[in-house]
């Protein structure tokens, strides 16, 4: 990991002790995008993730975001760095998706 990469954390489960233990992962900003925030409706452009499901999300504090006003902002290396921490899991699934930190 290079020094100007972005590095975001995750609260992962650590066994069956129930306790959560943070774990750092290294998130690219993706080549000529040239935003380092995006809109929801950019965000659900941008991952294919849909619009309703990215706000249940944010509602939910697992991806944070930056509110001006009713729009609400998130950062390009936070999406990568959940899109990363959350493969193979069930987005609609409260219990098994990973907040970004």
């Amino acid at each position: 990991m290079t020094s100007n990469s972005p590095v975001c954390y995750a609260n992962i489960p650590s066994g069956s002790s129930g306790r959560t233990h943070t774990e750092r992962y290294s998130a690219v900003q993706p080549a000529g995008f040239g935003k380092i925030g995006m809109t929801i409706e950019e965000a659900a452009d941008y991952t294919g993730i849909g619009r309703n499901t990215l706000r249940r999300l944010v509602d939910w504090g697992k991806i944070p975001v930056l509110r001006i006003g009713r729009k609400s902002i998130v950062r390009v290396d936070v999406i990568c760095c959940f899109m990363q921490i959350n493969e193979g899991r069930d987005l609609l699934d409260r219990n098994q998706v990973l907040a970004v930190d």
